[in-house]
């Protein structure tokens, strides 16, 4: 379970190689800057990227054989839901949302069934994540590469000066989602570092709720990201606002059904998943659900700033709550454990709401933010 925790943490943060932030930019690209045999290419090569850097990190780090081979096999599953996402943007971005969803569920409830099927049958983790990836290369030509080739033909054509301009024209957003990764894993990279394994296993499995509300917050923008591109682009800034409040308002439900959820039954079901006794960290759970709304706002409102192509207050965002969780994660950890941990990644990601908030009302002052994209 140990080695598993800190395998999938490192790969949420190397993932964002692959996903390099293109598929927002892809699905708003309204003006069709790039095409899809652009995007695909170089997401070929951001994948590649992803797992070299994941080698060269796991021979950095000197880890033996068992735990190197765990932590590449995570960061190979991951990798494959990172190339998925150039076709489930471009689905998207054609009024195929449904392909796109159908995509995703069927991909994860494949590879993680037959993963969790081989590890109850073999008790093996390593056997269960080789499980994982072949039936997610397996489901992937299925449900992405198979479906888009009766839609479009795939083409492998290098188009150097394209690519170096996704390259440019995303790197801002990838920048600041890989210091979000980080910001978002800062807490539990400094439990691995000052407590014991048993302590990680603990706040992983703690922490593991906190990305329900990120789901729904994805699951409330990412269908509103076409109609939100098209009112900007028609100066219909009423219908914009009324929507991304309406999307605030409902995450506010939702944090507050998931901390009372959390509260109430949240503990007995993680104990029973995991197998270990969890009752100490009821208030350590719901405080860590209060975090995750900001965290769902804070998601929520770069969208929107990607869609005004404001790269500035993104990477001004990112940077700062960033540099905030790695100034002040291990000293709280240290003096108050799993609590100075929780407490670490709540003010960081405040932080960041509050900047984006702030970066949104000064610039709809100045009445510039509203004719970037006019």
């Amino acid at each position: 379970m140990q080695l598993y925790a800190i395998g999938l943490t490192l790969a949420q943060m190397f993932i964002y190689i692959a996903y390099y932030e293109m598929r927002n930019f892809e699905v708003t690209d309204a003006k069709d800057l790039y095409t899809f045999t652009d995007y695909h290419m170089v997401k070929l090569v951001n994948c590649f990227i992803m797992m070299i850097v994941s080698a060269g990190y796991v021979l950095l780090k000197n880890y033996d054989f068992n735990k190197a081979l765990i932590i590449a096999l995570v960061c190979l599953y991951r990798m494959l839901d990172g190339y998925a996402d150039v076709y489930e943007a471009q689905f998207h971005k054609d009024g195929r949302l449904d392909l796109a969803g159908k995509s995703m569920a069927y991909r994860t409830i494949v590879s993680v069934g037959i993963y969790f099927a081989i590890l109850i049958v073999t008790k093996d983790l390593i056997i269960a994540l080789c499980g994982a990836v072949i039936s997610g290369i397996i489901s992937l030509i299925i449900c992405d590469i198979l479906v888009f080739k009766t839609l479009d033909k795939i083409r492998f054509e290098f188009n150097i000066k394209a690519m170096t301009g996704i390259w440019k024209d995303c790197f801002p957003l990838f920048v600041g989602m890989f210091l979000w990764t980080y910001l978002l894993s800062a807490s539990r990279i400094a439990v691995d570092d000052v407590m014991t394994s048993e302590y990680q296993s603990y706040y992983q499995v703690l922490f593991m709720p906190v990305s329900v509300i990120n789901l729904f917050a994805g699951f409330l923008i990412r269908p509103s990201l076409i109609p939100l591109t098209d009112n900007l682009k028609n100066k219909e800034f009423g219908k914009f606002w009324k929507t991304i409040g309406k999307i605030l308002l409902e995450l506010t439900g939702i944090t507050v059904v998931c901390m009372l959820g959390a509260y109430l039954i949240g503990i007995p079901v993680l104990s029973i998943i995991v197998g270990c006794e969890l009752t100490q960290y009821r208030g350590l759970l719901t405080f860590l659900i209060f975090a995750g709304g900001f965290n769902a706002a804070a998601y929520t409102l770069y969208y929107v700033l990607t869609i005004y192509r404001d790269r500035i207050s993104i990477i001004l965002g990112f940077g700062i709550s960033s540099v905030i969780a790695f100034l002040i994660s291990k000293p709280l950890t240290r003096s108050y454990e799993l609590n100075g941990a929780a407490w670490s990644y709540c003010i960081s990601v405040v932080v960041l709401t509050v900047i984006f908030v702030v970066r949104i009302i000064v610039n709809n002052k100045k009445k510039s933010f509203g004719e970037k994209q006019a």
